[in-house]
């Protein structure tokens, strides 16, 4: 069995509120080959039955989604990083459970990496209450080190959600800090 375009990793905890129009957006990619791996960081909340009923409405999504679960609380860095030690797509992305994403966005994304070699690709972002929006650019770039710098120096949003970074990036002993 081929390995999907792309994972996309979502951590879950606390946004009841948020998680349906989130999954929605998610099943709704134009992207078929991809891959969907929520992590249920012990969220107190109903995100995860909302989360089980959303996709009960996408039965051909069925089999692209991993629920996995947290034994306790380890907060959003580890989230990330127990959907990566799984993910098993070309390229990786995120996407928190409280945003939502255009239905092209991650077949745009994956189409531009593959069609220009690209490790990684960054795409604007909205910061918004659901109501107001601020648009969010980022600065392009071709490779680790200019998109690293590009975020030292601000030139770049530094948020994991607007980008799909490519999987063998993330087998140089990446790890989120815990702290």
């Amino acid at each position: 069995m081929n390995s999907p375009k792309v994972s996309v990793i979502i951590p879950v905890y606390g946004v009841e509120k948020y998680i349906e129009r989130c999954a929605r957006s998610l099943f709704e990619q134009t992207l078929e080959d991809i891959e969907y791996i929520f992590v249920d960081d012990c969220t107190p909340d109903n995100s995860i039955s909302i989360l089980r009923k959303v996709l009960s409405e996408y039965p051909n999504r069925e089999k692209q989604v991993k629920i996995l679960h947290h034994e306790i609380n380890k907060g959003l860095a580890q989230a990330r990083q127990t959907g990566l030690k799984i993910a098993s797509g070309e390229y990786i992305a995120h996407c928190d459970s409280d945003d939502w994403v255009d239905k092209d966005l991650y077949k745009i994304a994956h189409n531009k990496a593959k069609s220009e070699s690209l490790d990684v690709v960054v795409y604007e972002g909205e910061r918004t209450n659901g109501q107001n929006g601020v648009k969010i650019s980022s600065a392009c770039c071709h490779s680790i080190d200019k998109c690293l710098t590009s975020m030292m120096h601000r030139k770049m949003w530094w948020s994991l959600c607007n980008k799909i970074i490519k999987r063998e990036i993330y087998n140089n002993n990446i790890i989120y800090p815990q702290d």
